[in-house]
């Protein structure tokens, strides 16, 4: 099953990797791979949150710190210190992981930083890096810094398209990376954690390194993305960059996609990026909020565990919401409602629907002590 699913996320990812050549054949807007630049991105960021805060159950509003470590790591080293910008991206990666690093050695070396406490301590560090950035001169002095286009290899096409294969390959290794640590004994461990951490440990899961790993992978993941959206930001400001705009929507999209499974934060980041862009184009963005949140809110309410478990116990539901998203996109086309993206929203906004009409069963089986047995080898 691991296997079949890596090898899906790989053709997808093939596939989409080519669509920038259909632009050229068929002369199609560049907003479309705009588009498709921000849902990479976010599936990006939802996948980095997921492995910590889905995977344990530590609770993290740092993805914004994570991210702006990547992001400035590009703008100091590519743009004010003349490094090659591919030089930049595994820095960028290295230097938000060494900060989760930083964060999981303070944090989980003292056992009573958990929950609220643990949050609380994550949403500190975004914003004494956002400080520290608007007040050093070393790093941005409140001046702000412009991002210039790299040099890179011709095969990528154009600016665009170059920005939105690189978000593309980014969100692949990070769809993949979760994919294959939630089938590890690793993520098993992971698992346990968030059940009941104490048990976890008795039977032998060695909670403090997996705990550090996973929120290594986390800051790695996390400013590897803000790398390539140094690009596509163009001019950085502390006050764009380290805003809680990226750990409040990574929390949503992970919420409503599913926090235990590798593809709630693919499916949430789909949804709620494509509404939110639906609205705002459509000159509603003052609503955006009011639908999000009310969408968050009918989950939690009708799909407390999100829209994959909801897909995962009810089958016949989710080939329903499959048929009405073929559908609804169908409908919305011969329609002429919009362009292919108001079509795309149409769809998902029909297959959530389907999914949340009634009121989901008991999640079967218990998942408390199955994976930190299989994790602690008993």
């Amino acid at each position: 099953m691991r296997h079949g699913s890596a090898a899906a996320v790989l053709a997808a990812a093939a596939a989409l990797w080519f669509l920038p050549n259909l632009r050229n054949a068929t002369d199609f807007p560049v907003f479309y791979l705009v588009f498709g630049y921000f849902i990479f991105f976010w599936i990006a960021q939802s996948t980095s949150w997921n492995i910590l805060s889905g995977y344990t159950g530590y609770f993290s509003f740092g993805q914004g710190a994570f991210y702006g470590v990547g992001v400035y790591a590009v703008g100091d080293l590519f743009a004010r210190q003349g490094w090659n910008y591919f030089v930049t991206l595994p820095v960028a990666a290295a230097l938000s992981a060494l900060l989760g690093a930083a964060v999981g050695m303070l944090a989980f070396r003292l056992g009573s930083l958990r929950g609220e406490i643990f949050a609380l301590l994550t949403l500190a560090v975004t914003f004494v890096l956002s400080t520290t950035a608007g007040l050093s001169t070393w790093v941005d002095g409140g001046q702000g810094i412009a991002i210039p286009i790299p040099s890179y290899p011709s095969f990528f096409g154009d600016v665009q398209s170059f920005i939105y294969r690189l978000a593309l390959a980014v969100a692949t290794i990070a769809v993949l990376l979760a994919l294959l640590v939630q089938g590890s004994r690793f993520g098993a461990g992971l698992f346990s954690i968030r059940d009941e951490e104490d048990v976890a440990e008795e039977l032998g899961v060695p909670t403090f390194r997996s705990k550090m790993l996973a929120i290594t992978l986390t800051g790695f993941l996390g400013g590897l993305s803000g790398a390539v959206a140094a690009l596509q930001i163009g001019y950085l400001t502390p006050e764009g960059v380290f805003s809680l705009n990226v750990p409040l929507l990574v929390i949503v999209m992970c919420v409503v996609g599913g926090r235990r499974h590798w593809l709630g934060p693919v499916i949430g980041a789909l949804l709620i990026y494509s509404l939110q862009d639906r609205l705002q184009s459509s000159g509603h963005d003052r609503w955006a909020p009011v639908v999000l949140g009310s969408i968050l809110v009918v989950v939690i309410l009708f799909a407390p565990e999100g829209l994959v478990a909801r897909m995962q116990a009810r089958p016949r539901q989710a080939i329903a919401a499959g048929v009405a998203l073929v559908l609804g996109v169908v409908v919305a086309w011969l329609a002429g409602w919009g362009d292919a993206i108001d079509w795309l929203s149409t769809g998902l906004a029909a297959s959530t629907a389907v999914l949340l009409l009634s009121r989901p069963k008991r999640l079967v089986g218990s998942r408390r002590l199955a994976p930190a047995r299989a994790a602690g080898g008993r």
